[in-house]
């Protein structure tokens, strides 16, 4: 989400009116709660040299859930007829712990998903949400592939170089599996290309989906487990 705001210039020689207004992009979460946050800043500074290249910007946000402080940083471009600002850090830096965690079944049957996911939420709590929808699709293709593997384990050099669509169509049995990822396939796809197709639906719904889909894997993977303790008891 983006919103238009105006940014005050402590620069001591500007040649810039003394605000400015900048289009920038808003966080999607705190960096202390983790919590959904769209909320406008308190106040925004910003800095740019006389020759008006890498100009840079810091903006103070409050989050009412936690009731904590944190700033952001961007870097400003002069396009034709407005100034945008795309964020370079947050301050202080998303706590890695709220990263979610996955089980021990999940991160045996696909570690490289686990590993995809998490860089995805990092870029996430970056504020590159133009990023972190690409990652959960790659994310999401690793999870699929592999567990399509893991149900059909002598097909899997094909599973491996078919198209994601194609693996969830051949190889996939569960119903609900495949309706799951099917629909995070087509919202993957919208976060890769030039037009998105669904345009009610964003990265925190592909997420949503991966998510669920996680969990209809895991209670397959817990199911087969118990049948095959039930038929050799230990």
């Amino acid at each position: 989400m983006r919103k238009n705001i105006n940014a005050i210039s402590i620069s001591p020689n500007s040649l810039r009116p003394e605000n400015l207004d900048i289009d920038i992009e808003l966080p999607t979460q705190c960096p202390h709660c983790s919590v959904a946050y769209a909320e406008s800043p308190l106040t925004a500074y910003y800095l740019n040299p006389e020759n008006y290249d890498n100009n840079s910007m810091i903006a103070l946000f409050f989050c009412p859930h936690c009731e904590s402080f944190f700033m952001i940083e961007y870097i400003i471009y002069e396009l034709s007829n407005y100034c945008e600002g795309s964020i370079i850090r947050i301050y202080p830096a998303p706590d890695s712990g709220s990263k979610i965690k996955f089980s021990d079944q999940i991160t045996t049957l696909s570690p490289q998903f686990v590993n995809i996911y998490h860089q995805s939420q990092n870029a996430e709590f970056a504020g590159l949400n133009e990023l972190c929808g690409m990652g959960y699709r790659k994310a999401l293709e690793f999870l699929v592939k592999d567990f399509a593997t893991y149900i059909h384990p002598g097909k899997k050099s094909q599973i491996e170089s078919s198209f994601l669509g194609n693996c969830i169509s051949t190889y996939i049995d569960n119903e609900k599996i495949k309706a799951l990822a099917t629909a995070s396939a087509w919202l993957g796809n919208d976060e890769t290309h030039y037009i998105r197709k669904h345009q009610n639906y964003n990265s925190q719904d592909l997420k949503r989906f991966i998510n669920t889909l996680v969990a209809f894997i895991e209670y397959e993977l817990n199911y087969k487990e118990a049948t095959d303790f039930l038929s050799n008891p230990r």
